[in-house]
Parts: structure tokens; sequence; C-alpha cells
């Protein structure tokens, strides 16, 4: 009882807490415990929680609120059932008791951590009396839509009792009700429980009801006593007719309502937007048609659910009024009518609804969108809103929503103001505007005053031809417009201004806000404010906000506002939360000043952005900066909004743009922003910030945009947890902006580009023939990859002194020795030099170039490497010395502590100067060439192009020598570094020898724990020195520093580059930076060209003599090579932010790009066939660089024509080239094939016969092309073979078996006239395979799991159906299809219309039956195939093109409507009898529909894919309907479920992918639909698995040969996506499917598909929880499970029926030697000598399946068994066969089962007992692919792998193949650390140290 009194709130929770831990244990006897007592207690404490509390109440709640919250957080249900008890115990009491009830349990659940879901739970409630009585009083008070609410009630199955309970809630308190504005007022004291306006809310919808709902009969429990109504419509009609006896003036409100003629049905459902034109049932504009406004009703509906702005309505509009389209102009005056009609509701909208409608209605006005009689209408609504007495602070009533809408809509039109004097005095005479806002009546009066100016000049100046003016009205000034067209029809281009539109704290604000009339407290307060703040902490924040309450008055907050703001707030961002915390220690006393400092921010902001420095003056926009972070977070953070007219965000950042200040107004507006990410309103995705952040996505798209700019919208993203790819663009607010000049812009990196390009003066469209003449060679790339050759690059040392003598004095011989033997001339630069005819330049020939360049090159040197190195040492010393003197203290080796320094401080100072010297060096070259240069020129004054010309020879050296100077400096730097530390070293090292020699003990120097040092004790204890010296993993650390490679350096010499590598591409990337023009594009594509050549040169050299086996698709996607070829997306000029084509290339830029792929396309003919990767690393540069340069494709094929073909080597060259190009698409295909046939001469030509043989054979085999794309030829060849061409008899002797064993091979014919022109149209669908796309029917056979003859089947069934479907067309009546369109006319119609009632349905059926559907088989089959035809070639026809590229959007409500019909047809169209018998009917009927459908869609497919593409969209929607309303449940179809599913599931698979390509996409979607799949899976006793099984074998089959090739195709892409997708879930909600069936799964994934293999093979079954692999010393053969044999759905020992009784028989005895022999030709495909992957899986899982029971049943040795035989024998097979054989065996590596212990023991086996070192390295392959790639990773793997890599005795890392290159080994160290735990013996298990990783 104490507690009861004293501690409600503890005795509340705790009981509640208690008892839910009873039930959870379970035991009935403790729950019933004492439960009396607790239901007393309880009954007590209800009252004092969910009522409101009385004050004589002996126990008084202290903490109620945060009682109840903890409550909720306990149990959810406690709280709701608590609200519906306090409710019930008020039954008897008065309704103003009642009221004031629901009132404390509404606010009750506002207060809960998820007001929402709680409100959700108690308007959901079970007590519908309770739910209905919430819902009016939340009604009442504006906190939901009653109308919505009781609609969605009524979409539910009882919606009939809903109905009933309403009407008995409204008959019991109508009486009592009254209107609403005095509910809100009474509130809880005494007020009724219902107000007038929603008891006709009710009424009306109830009179709404469906004819169906309205006749049902009331149960005679909810009958009042005496009353004689029966149904539902009576009952409503008679309580109307009472409520408006007892309320007369509500008889308006049922006599003036038209229901509509759908009933329920057609009710709007627009959710909180009911209050709105879009929702409300007004009646259309005179003369609109039903569909013109069905069109404008969408548009505002589009509106207030923001899916389009106001300022896009806007637009719209205005197009739509001037436009020459009638229905246009209907649409405009539609809306326009039905806005102005709603203006007598704008009383009763939502807030947000009013403001957008406030809006729109002033926009109107200002964009002179109405004119004359409507104007004057708007002007006079707009002024009587504004009459309105605004709602006091905190309510809401209806005068005051009018207010606000006037408030809102002259915002808008404020700029016209000027135009209607005596429309302002009427607006400025309103009492309450100059009361509440004299600013705006300032500002109008402002407006006045200028009008009456303006109109007294424009008469004096127009007396003699005008009258006397009179003040504009409405009518008359848009009237004066109109007759100048021209101001309409030409506007004036708008110029750029920053400022209008953005804000008072911009405009009005700045001007108004005068800093010297803030008054200041007197000098002693003001010293006492100052130190308080100066001394302001977060321990004494309290303390301080205490005194200011006591010294400071509010008169004076203006001051202290404007002081935090300037010298505090807009320097500290530190202290911001400082300061925030002070004010909400300030109370209600710092309310003035929040909005003092809020508006002294506002004004500063204004200030700087005004400044005239912003761009400048990086001091200025720090300060913006922080004020943005403090806006932010006074406003956005505590969900207080930034007012539009105090500062429009949007705008201002659209200004910025236009201005050029986007530098000072994104990071202002970014961190402004960042502070809604703490907002429980204006976090994402709040409408108001998305639409910002959807402009800031289109500036940062940009192109130019500064890095800094897009880092700030970056880290916005980043703060606020949204992607910037999934903001939505903003381009169409952005394009309709004034473009910003990027010249000279701070917000852009353009710059002008003053010097030209070599490859200015190159031609590259002129065919070069490689290794024709030097002449030839010189005049082709201005860039290439390939260097100047060493003859011509190499200089005797004497050629620097000639010079001397030609420099004028001013020059000597090159001080470094021998420089002139490693400077780098461009060879083409004489080429540039002559360009300019006889001119001055005339003079500079090559040798010149080489004689001054080393000149330059040695002065810039010695110029600057004396400061650069001497920094660089310096700064490199003084920090070696003290890492190393901490990290040796304990080391007593003088010797390690030496080599340590040498090491890092070798490689510290190289860094330093090497990134030092780059520009100086760069700089320094450049002057000292270009005087020497101009010093060389013999004759008269250089003009501006040729000094333009020596201008860009000057750069073009500096850039080719800067790495040898750079390296020289480094070098320089490095070895007087080691010199000097040795020096600064030489004391400690001195110390230990002394001391060892001495002493003999470990050297300890304890100088470094000096006392008021931090380091080292501040360490941590692992970096801390410690006794014994330093350890050797430490060690290792100094060791890298020797191992570390050098950022940027380019391979200089020999083509080939044996230069240090880049670890990454910036250096490259930061040349595309440097370089803003064509020079800089073209020194970017060489450096990165040589980069590349260096990286292949290196991986060879790496792999030795395997170096021929090394193959481009054979690397790692981070592998350096690959790196780089992605680098061509950031270099190339054109490429957008995601590395697309944002632009064409400009004409100097293409001819660059062209240029230099015409060096890179010479290089190709001088490499050597037996490094393949140069050829493909250089081919793949060249297909990356055609993406951004198509241009380069087509000169491609003109280039191959000039290549060197005269000996044999040079042709086995040229064809392996053209097998490149064609394979990466760099050749025309059909060009190509023209070109080949004509070189053949008809088969004259005998060398070229071959050549084209040999190429198309290769192309034919390696699958890079099709025997389709090579038509000409293969005629040909055929020709040859059969002697009807012109080949000699040597000729056609020599190659008519190979032309035939390579057309036999191939499957190639040369096709028929029709058959070209039918493969001519088929090349245009999607679904065929097009060249470079989807492989053709070889590719299937070659690729496909599937037997010749099945595979012919699939691919045939569709034209056999097609055939079949048009027989019976011809068979059809010929008013057959006439007759079934009238029919499904009379449907639509009464879909659309008359509604669908019981009676019309059983009349349009008898309809149906007449004709003899559902009674005749055939009448049924016409009647269901020509409706569907009928319905899909209406919505085909209904399309309307909407894009660019001539996509269409289709209208699908005719088949929605169809739909309907047919799942009526399938309800109702049987004979009766039992439930069995039903059902059964039921599904032949389905079956019959699919049937037609499907037959009619093959049909259809086949039809149309000879002309146009087929359109796979109404055929998805169709299927997809029936899917959806036959699937859902229903009791009726309940034990027919089975039956369903099955007859969907045989109709997709008759449709599969294989047989109707083009249906591929929304088969997928169907398959994997939530009505269907998880259907099948949760059907019980796992009956629908089968089905499931089956349709995905089906998609997997057709996905199968496209997966095989290595490169897929964007539409295979997706679809592979989906795969994923759809697998992925499976394997997390059934598991146990994958499980199964993985045998069957794995038989048609390919091989390459190692991520889906790994899904499918790491699903566990549900309950099993395997143990964590990487546990130490796991001992999995002791797992529980480990002994259990997994389950095997699929069918395993099909594909080896036929030899299972030899096998059985061999592995009972094992005596059989020749079985072995002749089991290897039985897992062969038919007719070919490649293994069948399914008989292979099949055979290893029943051969490892059958030793497992020869284990269990006796004790066997693993090797001594027939199972053991079988597997060695099949690790004798060739490479490939064995890779099939191993990947069968992982296949089994899964889940801890008997199955994945055996098969990993036999994968351990075969690799420690195998003799061959290609088997072992076979077996680490198999393992190895399947952990590189990303998780999950099947369990049984990783166990496998980690005791391969961890057991000693298998010896792993001992073997060649681990260490075979550098990017090997990296991958086995990576694998092997995600693999293995940290421990000491790391170094021994992964096999190397950890500087090596």
């Amino acid at each position: 009882v104490k507690c009861l009194l004293n501690g409600p709130e503890v005795l509340l929770c705790s009981l509640v807490r208690m008892q839910l831990r009873v039930a959870q244990t379970g035991d009935s006897t403790i729950l019933n415990a004492g439960l009396q007592l607790k239901q007393d207690v309880m009954r007590e404490l209800i009252p004092l929680f969910f009522r409101p509390q009385q004050h004589n109440s002996p126990a008084r709640v202290h903490n109620g609120p945060g009682a109840v919250r903890r409550l909720y957080a306990i149990s959810p249900p406690t709280v709701v059932a608590a609200c519906l008890e306090a409710w019930r115990s008020t039954a008897n009491d008065q309704p103003s008791v009642r009221l004031g009830s629901i009132l404390h349990i509404i606010n009750i659940a506002r207060l809960l951590p998820s007001p929402t879901e709680a409100v959700g739970s108690l308007l959901s409630g079970k007590d519908v009396e309770f739910s209905l009585a919430m819902a009016f009083v939340m009604a009442d008070h504006d906190y939901l839509q009653l109308k919505v609410w009781l609609l969605e009630k009524f979409k539910g199955a009882n919606i009939g009792q809903v109905a009933i309970a309403l009407m008995t809630w409204i008959r019991i308190n109508y009486q009592s009700a009254s209107p609403r504005a005095d509910a809100v007022k009474q509130g809880g004291a005494g007020g009724p429980l219902v107000s007038l306006e929603n008891v006709v809310t009710s009424l009306q919808l109830l009179r709404d009801l469906d004819q169906s709902v309205s006749s049902q009969t009331i149960p005679v429990e909810s009958r009042m006593p005496g009353d004689s109504t029966r149904t539902l419509g009576q009952g409503v009609s008679a309580l109307t007719e009472a409520v408006i006896q007892t309320f007369p003036n509500l008889r308006s409100h049922f006599v003036s309502q038209s229901p509509t003629p759908t009933g329920l049905a057609q009710t709007t459902s627009s959710g909180s937007n009911s209050g709105n034109p879009a929702s409300r049932s007004a009646s259309p504009a005179a003369g609109a048609s039903e569909d013109v406004e069905e069109m404008a009703t969408q548009y505002f509906q589009n509106i207030y659910t923001s899916k389009q702005s106001i300022a896009e309505i806007v637009e719209m509009l205005k197009r739509f009024k001037t436009s020459g389209n009638s229905k246009e102009n209907e649409i405009f005056a539609c809306m326009v009518h039905n806005l102005f009609d709603e203006y007598r509701f704008f009383s009763k909208y939502p807030e947000k609804e009013l403001r957008i409608t406030g809006i729109l209605f002033g926009a109107l006005i200002q964009e002179q969108l109405v004119s004359s009689i409507t104007l004057g209408i708007a002007l006079r609504y707009v002024l009587e809103a504004l009459r309105k007495p605004p709602a006091p602070l905190g309510t809401t009533t209806s005068s005051g929503k009018m207010f606000k809408f006037g408030m809102f809509a002259l915002e808008q039109f404020k700029g016209r103001l000027h135009e209607w004097p005596q429309y302002c005095s009427h607006i400025v005479q309103i009492p309450h505007l100059k009361d509440h806002y004299g600013h705006l009546v300032s500002e109008i009066e402002q407006e006045m005053a200028k009008s009456a100016k303006g109109n007294a000049a424009a008469a004096t100046n127009s007396r003699s031809t005008t009258a006397s003016p009179t003040p504009p009205q409405p009518g008359s000034a848009d009237r004066s417009r109109a007759s100048t067209p021209t101001s309409i029809e030409s506007p004036k281009p708008r110029v750029a201004e920053f400022g209008p539109n953005l804000g008072r704290a911009v405009t009005d604000l700045a001007e108004s806000y005068d800093e010297n009339d803030i008054a200041a407290p007197p000098d002693a307060i003001l010293d006492r404010v100052q130190f308080m703040i100066n001394n302001m902490a977060p321990s004494n924040v309290e303390q301080k906000a205490q005194e200011l309450r006591e010294m400071l008055d509010t008169r004076y907050f203006l001051w202290l506002g404007q002081f935090l703001v300037v010298k505090r707030i807009s320097t500290q961002a530190n202290f911001h939360s400082l300061y925030l915390s002070f004010l909400d220690y300030l109370g209600d006393y710092g309310k003035g000043l929040v909005e003092a400092i809020l508006k002294s921010a506002y004004h500063n902001i204004g200030k700087l952005l005004r400044s005239p420095k912003i761009t400048t003056s990086s001091s200025e926009r720090s300060y913006l900066k922080n004020l943005g972070i403090w806006l932010g977070q006074i406003t956005l953070a505590r969900n207080r909004p930034i007012l539009q007219i105090m500062l429009d965000c949007k705008e201002l950042l659209l200004q910025g743009y236009e201005t050029g200040k986007l530098i000072a107004v994104a990071p202002f507006l970014a961190k402004t922003l960042e502070g809604a990410k703490n907002s429980y309103v204006f976090r994402p995705p709040n409408p108001w910030l998305m639409g910002i952040l959807g402009v800031f996505r289109s500036v940062y798209n940009v192109e130019g945009l500064k890095m800094n700019i897009k880092f700030e919208v970056e880290v916005l993203c980043k703060n606020l947890g949204i992607k910037l790819e999934d903001i939505p663009l903003r381009d169409s607010v952005l394009a309709r902006r004034v473009a910003p000049t990027k010249e000279r812009n701070p917000d852009f990196n353009i710059k002008s580009a003053s010097t030209g390009s070599v490859a200015t003066h190159v031609k590259p469209s002129t065919p070069v023939r490689v290794n024709s003449s030097p002449d030839a060679i010189s005049s082709s790339a201005s860039v290439s990859s390939a260097p100047a050759p060493t003859s011509e690059r190499k200089e005797p040392t004497s050629s620097a002194s000639s010079v001397a003598s030609q420099d004028g004095g001013g020059s000597s011989g090159t001080v470094i020795p021998n420089l002139a033997a490693y400077v780098t001339v461009n060879p083409s630069l004489p080429q540039l030099l002559q360009s300019q005819g006889s001119g001055a330049l005339s003079s500079l020939s090559i040798a010149a170039l080489k004689r001054c360049v080393p000149i330059a090159v040695d002065k810039a040197i010695r110029e600057i490497i004396q400061p650069v190195v001497e920094r660089s040492v310096t700064i490199a010393c003084i920090t070696t010395k003290e890492i190393v003197a901490k990290d040796f203290a304990m080391e007593s080796d003088e010797m390690k502590m030496r080599k340590a320094g040498q090491l890092m401080v070798a490689n510290l100072a190289g860094s330093l100067a090497l990134v030092t010297c780059r520009e100086p060096l760069r700089s320094s070259v450049s002057q000292h060439l270009r005087r020497l240069l101009t010093e060389n020129i013999t004759s008269g004054k250089l003009n501006d192009q040729e000094q333009n010309v020596i201008e860009q020879c000057v750069q073009i050296c500096a850039t080719d020598n800067l790495e040898l100077g750079c390296m020289l400096i480094e070098k320089a730097a490095t070895e007087k570094a080691v010199k000097d530390v040795d020096e600064a070293l030489v004391g400690p090292m001195s110390a230990r020898r002394n001391h060892r020699e001495q002493t003999g003990k470990p050297f300890y120097d304890l100088s470094i724990f000096n006392t008021g040092q931090r380091y080292p004790t501040a360490l941590p204890g692992d970096l801390q020195p410690k006794p014994g010296g330093l350890r050797q993993e430490h060690f290792q650390l100094y060791e890298s520093f020797q191992r570390m490679s050098r950022q940027g350096l380019v391979p200089m010499g020999s083509g080939s580059g044996s230069g240090p590598l880049p670890a990454s591409g910036r250096s490259v990337a930061m040349g595309s930076e440097q370089g803003e023009g064509k020079e800089g594009l073209a020194e970017t594509l060489t450096q990165l060209a040589s980069k590349l050549d260096g990286a292949v040169t290196a991986l060879l050299s790496a792999a030795g003599a395997r170096a021929p086996e090394v193959k481009l698709s054979m690397l790692p996607a981070d592998h350096q090579i690959r790196q780089l070829l992605a680098l061509v997306k950031q270099v190339m000029p054109n490429a957008g932010p995601t590395g697309n084509l944002a632009r064409p290339l400009t004409t100097p830029e293409q001819d660059t790009v062209l240029g230099f792929s015409q060096g890179i396309f010479k290089r190709l003919y001088e490499l050597s066939l037996a490094e393949p990767l140069r050829l493909e690393a250089l081919v793949a540069l060249l297909e990356s660089i055609n993406s951004f340069c198509p241009k380069l494709g087509k000169d491609m094929g003109t280039w191959a024509t000039y290549a060197p073909t005269n000996t044999e080597p040079q042709r086995r060259l040229h064809r392996t080239v053209l097998l490149l190009l064609v394979r990466s698409r760099l050749l025309s295909v059909p060009e190509f094939d023209n070109f080949l046939a004509a070189r053949t001469d008809n088969g004259r030509s005998h060398i070229w016969v071959e050549f084209s043989l040999l190429f198309i054979r290769t192309a034919f085999m390696e699958r890079i092309s099709t025997p389709a794309d090579f038509p000409k030829l293969i005629d040909l060849m055929t020709r040859i073979a059969e002697g009807k061409s012109q080949a000699t008899a040597q000729v056609v002797q020599a190659y008519r078996k190979p032309i035939l064993r390579m057309l036999e091979e191939t499957g190639s014919r040369p096709p028929s006239a029709e058959q070209a022109v039918g493969s001519s149209l088929d090349s245009q669908l999607p679904s065929s395979p097009a060249r470079g796309g989807q492989p053709s029917a070889f590719s299937f056979e070659e690729s496909s799991s599937l037997s010749l003859a099945s595979l012919n089947a699939l691919m045939q069934a569709g034209s056999k159906v097609a055939d079949a479907v048009e027989e019976r067309m011809h068979s059809d009546p010929s008013n057959a299809r006439h007759q079934v369109a009238a029919l499904l006319d009379g449907w639509i119609r009464l879909q659309t219309q008359n509604g669908m009632t019981d009676k019309v349905l059983v009349q349009y059926l008898q309809v149906l039956q007449q004709i003899g559907v559902g009674k005749v088989e055939e009448h049924t089959e016409r009647f269901l195939r020509l409706s569907t035809l009928v319905v899909i070639d209406a919505v085909l026809k209904s399309g309307t093109t909407t894009g660019a590229d001539g996509s269409k959007n289709l209208n699908h409500s005719f088949v929605d409507m169809y739909s309907r019909l047919l799942v009526i047809l399938f309800r109702h169209m049987n004979s009766g009898g039992s439930t069995e018998l039903v059902g059964a009917q039921r599904l032949g009927v389905l079956n019959k529909i699919l049937g037609t459908i499907v037959r009619s869609m093959m049909w259809h497919f086949q039809k149309k894919a000879s002309g146009t593409a087929w359109d796979q969209r109404p055929w998805f929607r169709l299927l997809m309907n029936l899917i959806m309303d036959i699937n859902k449940p229903d009791p009726a179809f309940e034990n027919i479920r089975l039956g369903i599913l099955s007859v969907f599931g045989a109709a997709l698979h008759v449709c599969q992918p294989l047989t109707m390509p083009g249906f591929a996409f929304a088969w997928l979607e169907l398959v994997s639909h939530r009505h269907f799949l998880p259907n099948l899976m949760l059907f019980p006793e796992e009956k629908g698995w089968h089905i499931a099984h089956q349709l995905l074998i089906d998609h997997l089959l057709f996905l199968e040969p496209y997966l095989a090739r290595i490169e897929l195709t964007p539409p295979i892409k997706k679809l592979y996506e989906g795969t994923l997708r759809v697998v992925l879930m499976l394997l997390h909600d059934f598991p146990s499917f994958l499980c199964g069936y993985h045998v069957s799964f794995c038989n048609v994934i390919p091989g390459n598909c190692v991520q889906l293999r790994n899904i499918i093979l790491s699903a566990t079954p549900k309950g099993m929880n395997p143990p964590d692999p990487f546990t130490p010393n796991l001992k999995i053969d002791l797992l529980s499970d480990i002994a259990r044999s997994p389950t095997i759905l699929s069918n395993a020992i099909g594909p080896i029926e036929s030899i299972r009784a030899h096998l059985d028989n061999y592995l009972k005895d094992g005596q059989r030697s020749n079985f072995l022999n002749g089991l290897i030709p039985f897992l062969y495909k038919e007719g070919t000598r490649e293994l069948q992957t399914g008989k292979v899986n099949s055979l290893v899982l029943y051969v490892g399946a059958n030793a497992i029971a020869r284990l269990h049943s006796a004790q066997f040795s693993l090797s001594r068994t027939p199972e053991m035989e079988v597997f060695q024998r099949l690790m004798e097979l060739d490479d490939k066969e064995r890779y099939t054989c191993l990947n069968a065996i992982a296949n089994q590596l899964r889940f801890p089962s008997s199955h994945t212990h055996y098969f990993s023991c036999v994968m351990l086996y075969l690799f420690s007992e195998s003799k061959s070192v290609v088997v072992k390295e076979q077996v680490t392959r198999v393992l190895l692919e399947r952990l590189i790639v990303n998780r999950p990773h099947p369990w049984g793997l990783l166990i496998t792998f980690i005791e391969l890599i961890k057991n000693q005795r298998y010896g792993f890392w001992t073997y060649p193949f681990t260490r075979c290159a550098t990017e090997i080994e990296k991958v086995f160290e990576s694998v092997a650390r995600s693999c293995m735990q940290p421990t000491p013996q790391r170094t021994q298990l992964v096999g190397g140290s950890d500087d090596q990783q």
C-alpha cells in the first residue's frame, strides 16, 4: 500500500516485468499464483496513469510520462490493453468525462517513443467503439483525416461489421454533438465526444456504400429497442433522417450529395491530401470532358504528393495556356476553375496542403497566368483571406487558416503589387496586418510610393500624347500586357544576379538591422558578461547560465546575440556545442536570446554572402561556414525550420551556381544541412531536404567543378547517411538557370588553353604502313608509347661542349658526367618545328635539340639540387635519429641500429626530395631550354605562332626528362642522408660498443625516459622499448623501407621500361589535371602507356619461362595492369564523373587521341607472339580509348589494311592482332568480311585463302565470332570446297579438306536469300543473338549442358506451337474476332460504368455460355485466344512515346479488366457438385486459360519476331495479375492450392526462356513473385519444391551459355543480377531447398560462375549451426553432425544409370581393372571429347557415398579402397578434364556432414599423395578461386583450405606455384591471412615475413 501511494511508477513497471518473466517459464502454477492480488493492484494502478489524474487522489504520480514510456519499452501490448481498460471503465460516465479520458489516452500515445505505431495500434484494436471514439476526437483536433481513416477501414474484409458499428456509435452519440469549433474550444471540459462535421462525414460515407454492403442484415443485438430496420441501408437512411430532424441546418449536406456511380470502390484514397482539389469530388469546369477533369486532378495530386514541384506545375501551366493544343487549353482552364472553386474549402485544409495551395495561388498571379476578370477574382480572394483574423498562438481556427492562405499567396506576388496601388491601399488598411506584420505593411507602402513616382513621371513625359493616367487595376494591367505579345514571345534573356528572392536574411533584414542602434549594457555589466563568456567551460556552463540570469536584463539580448555571433560563434566552431548547452540551461529566460542570436546570425550570413571578397577571402568563407554549422544546429537539429521567407536555401544554391559563388555557398549550405542528421523532422527523406540535395547532386555532376566543392557534397551525404547516387537528380531545375561562365570562375577548374599540341600537326586519318620506311614512321603519330631508338638518343659527351660556342657565351658543357647519354629527345619534335615551313624555326634541327636539352637539364638540376637536398636531408635525419633512439633504446647491437637508421633515412630523404623538386625542376628546365632554343634561332624575331611552337617543344622536352632529373636529385639526397645519419648516430653507437666491451652486459639507454617527456611512456605497450632489444617483427618495419616502391617514376630508356612502377595511377591522374589542353592529354596518355608497358615487363620477367602462358584474363581486378587500363576513364577529357561518356571530343582532342592510338597500333606490329600479354594489354588500352573516341573504331579498319603481311611471321602476327581487335569490337566485322573476301580474289590468292581460313577457324573455335558474322567468307570457302570458285586446282586440292572440316566443326553453311533476310531482321530483336552480344545456336550447343536433340527441341518449340495456333486461326469463323471484341467491350463498360453486382455478373456469364464458352472445348479455346490477342493489341496500340529513345508508356487498364474476367471464369465456370468435383473443374478451367494464354503469347512472339521488336510488358502484366489474384489466400481454393501452383508452374515451364528468350526478364519476375515462389516453398511437406526446382533449372539452362562467356552483355548482366537476388533470397529463407538440390544446380552452372555456385553450396539446413571454421584446434571429426549424411533431393543417379551395375561390381570387388579404362569414354558428351559435368558430378557423389558406407561398416584405410582408385584415375586426365573432376569433388565441401568430411579428406589426400606438381597446383586453384571471390564461402571449403595451408605435412608453401609471380604470392598470402588467426607462427604458416605483405 505504501508503494502504491508513494511510488506507483515503480510498482506498475515491476508488476508487468515480473508477469512477463513468469510467462516465459511456461509454468501455469507460477503464472496463476497471486492472480487475484495482481488484478486488484493493476485495477488500482491503471486509472492513475491512463485516466486524467484527480487532485484529491491519495496516490500521486510524480513521473507519469516517464513511467508510461518505460512500460511501453517493456511491453507495448500492456500499454494498449491499459488504454482500452481505462476507456471501458468510463462506460457509465458523462460524455465530458469520457472525452477527457480519450484526450488523456491520445496525449499518452503522443509521448511514447513510436507515437505513430502506438496510435495505429490503438486505432486498429478489436474494440471498435474505442477506435471510433478515438478517431472522432483526433479528427476534431486535426490529428487525422476521418474520411481517409474510415475509407481504409471500409477496404477490409469485414466492411459490414465496421459500417454497423459506425452507425451504432453515431446513433448513440449524435444528440449530444455540436460544431467542431465549439468542441475544440471546450476541449476536455464537458465537450461532446463527436462533432457535427464528423457525423456528416460518416453518414455521407455510409450512404455511399456499395449495394452489396448496404443490403446486409443488421444483427438483432445491434438494433435499438423498437427499431424496425433490418438492413444496413435502411438503418443509415433512418439515422440520417433522425440527424436532420435534430439538426435541420444539416439537410443541405445530404440533399446536395450525389453518390458516385461505382460507390465506394471509386471513392478516392489520397491519404492526407483529402483536403485539396486532387481529392475532392468537385464539379468539373464548364465544358471539361472527363479525361480533362481526370488529368487536372492528377496534376493537383502530383503537387500534394511532391511528385512535381510547384515551379514545374507553373511552367507546365504557362505552356498549356499558350499552347495551340485545345486539350491542353482545356486542362489549364479546368485546373484554374477547380482551384478557384475550392476556395470555400480552404479553411478545412491541413497545414501542408494549405501552404502548397497558397503558394500555387500566388504563383498564378505572379506569373500572369490569370487575367482580366479571373485576375480580379483571384486578388479579391486573397484580400478576403487577409482580412480574416489570424489564429492565436498555438491554436488552429478556420479564420486563422484563411489568413495563412492569404499570407502564403501574397508572398508570391509581392513583386507585382506596385501595379495595383488601389489594391495595396486596401491591404495596408487591414488592422491585424499593421499590428503584427508591420514590416510587410511598410514594404507595401514603399512599393506604393515607388509606383506613384513612376506614374507621375510617366504622366509628365507623355502628357502630349496620353490622357491623365489612372492607377492601373488588375484587369487593365493584364490587358495592356496582352496587347504586346512580343513581351511573351521574345522575353529578354535573364541575367544572373545574386540576391533577389533569397529571403530577408540577404535582402530586407540586412538593410533593416542596424548594429549601431543595438542597446549595449553598462560597461560594468558588459565587462562581467564578456568575462563570464570567456571563462565558460563544459564543467561550469550551468553555473554561468545562472550568473547571466542574475546580471543581464532581457532588453540587452540583441547586444549579447550580436556579440556571441560575431566574436564567438563565427570564429569558434569547436565551441558550438558549449554555447548550445548554455542556451538550454537558460530555459525560458533565454528564449529571447535564442531569437536574438538567430536574427544576428541571419544578418551576418547576409553580410558575408553579399561581400565582394567572399570568393577570394578564405577567412570570410570560414566565418560563413561556421555560421552555417551554427544555423543548422540551432534550427534543423532542433526540428525548427529555416523559413523560406528568411533564407531560401535552394534558391541560394542555384544563384551561387549562376554567379560563381558556389565556393562559398556550397560549404555554407552543406554545413547547415548537416544539422538535419539529428532531426526527427528534417532527416532524409524529408522533401525539403531532398529537394536541396537533388540540386546539390546536379551541381556535383557539372563538368569541371572544383574538387573541394564536390568534397563538401560527398561529406554532407556521408553525414546524412545517404548515398549520392540515391538522391534524385534535379537537372531540370538546373537547366532553367543561367549557365555560368567557367572561364576564370572560382568554382571551376577550366582554364583557357594557351598552347597548342604536337598532335595539331598530325593527320591521324592518313593510312600508316607500319615499318614501311623511316619517313613514314617519323610522320606517324606524334605521341607514341614506343621510345626513340637508342642510336638516335645517345650522343657522345663532347656534344655538350659544341653547344658552348653556339650558346652566346652564356652556357657551358654539362657538369654532370655523360648526362647527354641519358637525356630523351622526342623524335616527333622536328616534325613540329618543320611544320612552320621556311620560317625562323627551320634552323632548329634534331641535332640542335640534342645539344640544348642536356645543357638545360644540367643547369636546372644544379640550380635546385642544393636547397632541395639540404632541406630533405635535415628533416629526414632529425626524424630518423629520434625514432631510432626510441626504438633501439634497449638494443645492444650498434650495427643493427646503424642499418635501421640508414634504411629509414634513405627512404625518407629520397621521398622528400622527390616531392619537393618536381615542379621547381620542371619550371627551371623549361626556362633554360626556352632561352637556349631562342638564342639558337639565327633569323629575325619570332611571331606568335612560332613562339607557340617553341613553347610546345619546351614543355614536351621538360616533361620527357623530368623523371631523369628527379632521379638524380633523389639519389644525391639519399647518399648525403646516409652519411649524415651515420654522423648523427656516432655517439649512441659508441656508447653501445664501449658498454659491451667494458661490462659485457646488455645496454639500456634510460635517457629517453626522462621525466617531463610524454613519449615513450605514453605509447601502447607493444610499441614501448623492452629489454632484450628490438624484436624481429619490429625490425622488419625498417627493412620494408628498402622495398617501398617509388610513386610516379616513368621508365626511361627502352620501351619495355625497367624502372620502378607506380603503386597506383595517382600520378597519371595528376598528370591529366596538370595538363589542361591537348598537350596535357598527349603527355598523360604517353605516361599511361609507358607505365602499362613497364608493368607488363615486370610481370613477364617474374613469370620467367612461363611468360607465354600469362594472359590478361588471368589477372585479378586489383592488379596494376588492370588498374592502369581503368585509368583511361579518368584521364580522357570527355569522361564523366562515373566514367561514362559525358560529351564528344573536340576536334583537337580527337586528333590527339587518334595520333596516340596510331602509335599504339604501330607498336602492336613491333612485338613478338611470345608475349601475348603485351599484345592483349595494348589492345585493351585501345578498347578503353575507343569507348570515348568512337572514330577510333572507324579508323582502325583502315589502319589494319596497311599492316605488313609480306612474310609468314608477319601474317601470323597480323592474324593474332586482328583476332584481338575483333574480340574487342575495334573492327567492324561486316567491313572486315568484305575486305578479306576481296583480298582472296574469289579464291585466286593462295596466301589470302590460307590467311582467311585460319583466321575464321580460330575465331569460331575461340568463340570470338560466329559464322553468321562472316557470310561472304563462308560462302567463298564453300564454293572453293565445291569447286565453284575461280581458285586454281592446287588451291582447291590444298584447302578442300581443311575447309570441309572447318564447316563441319562449326556447323556453318552459307545462308540462302530467305535466310539472309530473316537473319538481318532477327538481329534487330533483343532476344536474337546479335553480333558481339548473345551466343548463337552454335554457342548454345557448345556451352549448354543439354544434349543437342533436347536443345533443338526446346528452341524449336515456339515455332511449332505458333504453327499449331496459326492452323486454328484459319478455322475460326470470319466474324469470330468481331464477336469477341463486342463481348469484351461490354465487359469493359460494366467495369467502368455500371459497377459489378452479382446480378450483372450472372447475366454476363450467361451470355458467354450461350456462345459455348465453358461448354464446348473449341469455343472456349477460341474465346480465350481471341480475347487475349484483342486485349494485347489494344494495350500495344495505347502506347505513347515518352523518351528520346522511342520508349513507350503502355496503358494496362484493358489487361487489368480482362484479368478480372479470367479470374471470375476460374471461380464460376463450373457445373457444381461436391467440393472435390468443383475443385477439379476449376483446375481444368485454369489449365485452359493459362494454356491458351501461353500458346497465344508464343504465336505472338514468333509472329512479331520476324518483323519488329516484341514487347513483353502486356503479357507480363496479364500473367502477373492472374498469379496475384488466384494465389491470394482464399478458403474456397485451399483444397486445390497445390493444383493451382502446379498449373502455373507447368505454364511457366512451357514458356521458359530457352523457348521464348524475349520473355526472359518477365519470366524470372513471375517465377520469383511473392505470390508464387514463397507459396511453393512454404507448401506443407515440401510438395512444391520440385516445381520451384524445375523452374530454376529452366532459368539456369538458359543463362548457362551466356555465363560461360568471359564478357557479358548489359542485358545478361541485369538478368544475372536478378538471378543472384533470387538465389540469395532462397539462401536466407529456404536454405534446405538449396541443400537438397545442390547437385542439379551445380550441373547447370558454368565453371566460371564461382560466386553463384558458392552461394548454393553455402546453404546450411535450418537448425544446424556449424562452428566457426577459424576456431583454433577445431576437431571436425568430433562434431555431432559430421557423421550424418546430407539429404539429396536431386536425381544424382540418373546421369550414370546406364553404368551403375558395372560400377557397383567394380566398387564391390575392385578386380575389374578394365572398367576404369572404359569409364572415361562414358563421361564424355556424345560425339565429343569433352567431359559432361553432370555425369562427373553424379559419379563423384555416388562413389563417395559408397566409400562412406564402406568406411562406416569396417575399418579401412582411405587409400586402399576402389573408390580412391576411381578418383586417382580421374586425376590422370588432361588439365581441363582434371579441373572438371576436382570441381565435382569441391562441390561436396559444404556444411558439416559425412560427405563434407570424406571429400575434404579426398581433396587433401590427392594433394599430398600425387606425384605431379600440376595436380597439386590444380587442387590449389580449385580451392583458391572459390575463396578469392566475395562471401559467402562454404564451410567445408574453408575447413579444407585452412587444413591445407596450416598442416606442415602437406608442405604447401614449399611448392613453386605459390611463388611463381609476385601477384600470385600476394593472392596466396592475402587468402591465408583471411583464413588464419594471427599467431606468433604466422611467418612460417604463410611462407613469408610480414614485410613482404
